[in-house]
This record gives structure tokens, C-alpha cells and sequence, in this order.
């Protein structure tokens, strides 16, 4: 079936519709991821998302459930050039799996000119649809996208990742299963809460740590959660990633910008300021820490981005705070941001005896 891909100025991709055939809208984002399929789609990061992959091939390993970053889909609709028709490994095809998630994907769309031009002009609304008319494009330009993201995949209920360890609280922005896997390699025994736990709730858990999750969306749009931060970080050590990390950014009066290339990849390039060692790691993020802003706060930055020199980590001078905006958990992604997690463990060890709290 023929379907296109029309962006929100009027451009236009053709295209050949496969999975859900239901007209969608969301933000297109541009992934070179190559491996990890499952986890972008499922990644709730991906919440409001339509994601464009530019592996010209996809699909030929097949579909493993263990790689789930949740129990759902999150994204809201998949852009690709060709996919396999079977796996290697006798698993389920990328398109029989997205039939069966119900997510409406176009193939055959050239990947390349499309990243090409989403690169020169950014981000933008597009959507998947039947026709390319006038009317449609109206359509387009006329939907405003949702802003409540983080409420859309937060968790309603708190639960527990039970362990043996340090006494962990996790702000459930859009968590990935691959964060609690992570900690729970480290034995932390972890609840998860609401993204609008008031500070008494979470404090009332006794936690040692609290980490703000990654999630979609824009921070702007989550001021109670910053106010919670305000009041939390007085009392705890705080780790953010990804959104939360931006959060914990704004909760000490830093300015945040989105980027002009925004990041979706699986091994970009970020470099440790005070060792100069680059590491290959995970990304999902379209906002930064503006540079100017780093300055008049508490804060210094800790890594940078090789390929645009955008901040990619910082930690506060006076208060057990440490903050990325890759995603060490690596899912998808090379392995090289796991110390992220000993770090924070170090941290509030080594902060247990101490006064800091103001």
C-alpha cells in the first residue's frame, strides 16, 4: 500500500506502508542506530516519537524480547529503507513484529536524503498517511503535540526492584529496564515512583540515593518535578540521566537549548574533561545544557560531546549531585558509560558520614 511520509513544512517522502495502517503524527527523529531495534522502539524515551532508521537493511537478526526496554511500544511509527522478510535465527521479521505491536510503518523511503534534510532544516512534527494533498499538509502544521509525555509513561503505582544493597529511589521519568538491570548488577535495592512523588513520599522511602530517570519531552515542561529536585537534593546524593538530567540542571538555575542536531545514537563520542579518555556511548536527547548558563551555577561539567562539543555531563562542586545526558545503561549501545553507575555508588559512600545536607 502506497503511504508517505510527510513532514510539517510540506516535504514529502513516498513511500510503502507495513504494520498498523492508521494515520499517526509525532516528532520524526533520525536514529543510526544498527543493532538494539528492540530497545528504540520499546525505549520510553521514544513516547510521541516517530523514529527513522538509516540502516539501509534492517531486521535480518530478528526480534529477541529480552532486549524490551518496557512491556509496551512507546513510539509512534518507524520510518526505514528495506527490512528482511525472516531472520537468521529463525525469530520473528521486523515487519511481523511491528504488525503485531500495531505501530504504523513506512519502508522503501530514502533514509538517506531524509536524514540529509532533517539535519539541514531539524527536527520537526511529520506523519504517516495515504495521501499527500493540500489538506493533509494543513493537518500537519495544525496539530500541536502533546506535552504530557513523562505522565503518558511514568509509572501510576510505585514498585520495587528488591536487592540486598544501598537503598535506591528512582523517579520514574520514562525508566528503562535496562537502568534497573544495572543496579541491580550492583545489588541496590530500588523503589520506583511517580515523576510528581512529592519530596515527603520519596523521603519517607529512607533512600541513600535518588536517580531521575530518562524520559521524552521537553523539561520545560515538568516545573513540579524541578521544584521536587530543589527540595530533594538538600537532603540526598542525586543522579540524573538523560531528562532528569536536564531537570537536575534547571533545578540550579541553569538555562537549557535544544540542539541544533539533535542526539539519537547508539555510539556517539564523549570525551571525560578531567582525564581526556572518549568514550563510545548511547544517546537519546534533543535538548543540552546551555554553555553560558554553566558558568554563574554551582556546577561543572564533567564530559562533553567530541562531535559538536555540546554538555554531556556535570556535577556539582558542593552537594553529591552527578548528571548525564547520554545513557550509560547502554541499551542500545556500546558499554563504555557503566562506570556512571559505580560512580554514583562511590558518591553516596563516600557522603555517608558527612554534613552536606543545607
Amino acid at each position: 500500500m502506497k503511504r508517505y511520509l510527510i513532514l510539517e513544512d510540506g516535504t514529502v517522502f513516498p513511500g510503502e506502508g507495513f504494520g498498523s495502517s492508521v494515520i499517526t503524527t509525532g516528532q520524526l527523529v533520525i536514529s543510526n542506530n544498527r543493532t538494539g531495534i528492540e530497545q528504540s522502539v520499546t525505549d520510553p524515551d521514544a513516547e510521541g516519537q516517530i523514529i527513522a532508521f538509516t540502516i539501509p537493511g534492517i531486521g535480518s537478526s530478528g526480534i529477541n524480547r529480552d532486549f524490551y526496554e518496557s512491556i509496551n511500544y512507546q513510539c509512534k511509527g518507524v520510518v526505514i529503507g528495506s527490512a528482511s522478510a525472516e531472520s537468521v535465527d529463525g525469530s520473528i521479521p521486523f515487519e511481523e513484529w511491528i504488525t503485531t505491536l500495531k505501530i504504523p510503518g513506512i519502508k522503501n523511503v530514502d533514509v538517506r536524503a531524509l536524514s540529509k534534510y532533517i539535519y539541514e532544516h531539524g527536527e520537526m512534527k511529520a506523519s504517516i498517511m495515504d495521501t499527500h494533498d493540500e489538506h493533509a499538509i494543513d493537518q500537519i502544521k495544525a496539530l500541536v503535540l502533546p506535552t504530557d509525555l513523562v505522565k503518558q509513561v511514568s509509572t501510576k503505582q510505585s514498585y520495587p526492584n528488591p536487592n540486598i544493597g544501598l537503598k535506591m529511589v528512582i523517579v520514574d521519568l520514562g525508566l528503562k529496564y535496562s537502568i534497573l538491570r544495572q543496579l541491580s548488577y550492583r545489588d541496590c535495592n530500588s523503589v520506583i515512583v511517580n515523576y510528581n512523588a512529592t519530596p515527603e513520599e520519596i523521603a519517607g522511602l529512607h533512600p541513600e540515593g535518588i536517580i531521575f530517570s530518562n524520559g521524552p519531552g521537553d523539561p520545560k515542561d515538568l516545573p513540579k518535578t524541578i521544584e521536587n529536585i530543589k527540595v530533594l537534593q538538600k537532603q540526598f546524593p542525586i543522579m540524573g540521566i538523560g531528562l532528569g538530567s536536564l531537570l537536575v540542571a534547571m533545578a540550579n538555575d541553569c538555562q537549557i537549548t535544544k540542539l541544533p542536531n539533535p542526539h539519537h545514537e547508539s555510539s556517539l563520542a564523549v570525551k571525560e574533561v578531567a582525564s581526556g579518555k572518549i568514550d563510545f556511548v548511547n544517546h537519546n536527547h534533543s535538548y543540552t545544557i546551555d554553555q553560558k548558563s554553566i558558568g554563574s551555577s554551582d556546577f561543572i561539567v564533567t564530559n562533553i560531546c567530541v562531535a559538536d562539543g555540546s554538555i554531556e555531563g556535570i556535577r556539582h562542586e558542593f552537594l553529591p549531585i552527578i548528571s548525564v545526558l547520554f545513557e550509560p545503561e547502554a541499551a542500545p549501545g556500546p558499554t563504555d558509560g557503566y562506570y556512571v553507575f559505580d560512580e554514583f555508588i562511590d558518591l553516596i559512600n563516600s557522603t555517608k558520614n558527612q554534613d552536606w545536607s543545607i
